[in-house]
């Protein structure tokens, strides 16, 4: 139960319940959640994805208690240990950009470590205004994972990137959304009332035009002007025109 996945009329929900340990992710987790999203990628009853963490906080990044108990290994095992959910994550994370479905996230509490990088890796950000986010593998002695290090330079630079990584300071959610890490900051007590309006509106709205505008923008940083301008063209005569956009 530390892990609930389920589906809801026209959204599929993710939500971390181990609010004991401010739902720090356990890697057992990374591969359920990409087979749901698997499933819910060919759902076509799902239109709009959320992920939310129970209680005060939405996740405390990776728990640090598996983090120690790599550190007792030999190191050549150590090492295997340590990286092989940080690619887990990974593709994780390659199933939720590939979704041709948007994909909210909606944060309260502390978002810290990789948790910024989960933020990060969604479409559209619900914060409460009481929450707050901060790069901590640095506090740790930790490199960072999560893949902080890809989206952030491209959501907020590289110069911000590298204070927050560095320093591995706290920054609220105003501050987050100032950055471009948010979309949205509502009062706390107003959180999910205002994630479920963004939801009701993505569901109502062309599923097949959100994807194809997911792909465009996460192509767009790699192509240049000419392939861009192609895909944009390819996009909208061959898929957007005769999809639901025009239903």
């Amino acid at each position: 139960q530390e892990l609930l996945l389920e589906k809801q009329g026209a959204v599929a929900t993710i939500t971390f319940n181990r609010p004991d340990k401010a739902n720090a992710m356990d890697i057992r987790w990374l591969i359920p959640i990409t087979q749901f999203l698997r499933d819910v990628e060919h759902d076509p009853a799902i239109r709009c994805v959320l992920i939310r963490g129970n209680g005060k906080h939405f996740m405390a990044g990776g728990d640090l208690e598996i983090v120690k108990a790599f550190v007792s290994q030999p190191p050549e095992r150590r090492a295997a240990l340590a990286e092989e959910p940080i690619h887990e994550y990974n593709v994780l994370v390659r199933v939720m950009r590939r979704m041709a479905k948007p994909i909210v996230a909606s944060v309260q509490g502390g978002i810290a470590g990789a948790a910024v990088g989960l933020v990060a890796a969604c479409d559209l950000v619900v914060a409460a205004d009481s929450a707050f986010f901060f790069v901590a593998h640095i506090n740790h002695a930790g490199s960072n994972d999560g893949l902080t290090t890809y989206f952030l330079p491209r959501l907020i630079g590289t110069r911000k990137t590298l204070e927050l990584a560095l320093l591995g300071e706290r920054f609220s959610a105003a501050k987050a959304q100032e950055y471009g890490l948010v979309n949205f900051v509502a009062p706390a007590a107003e959180l999910e009332a205002e994630t479920n309006k963004l939801l009701a509106r993505l569901c109502a709205g062309p599923t097949t035009a959100y994807g194809l505008i997911k792909n465009l923008v996460d192509s767009s940083l790699g192509n240049s002007l000419e392939a861009q301008g192609r895909l944009e063209a390819e996009s909208y005569g061959k898929a957007a025109m005769t999809s639901d956009l025009v239903e």
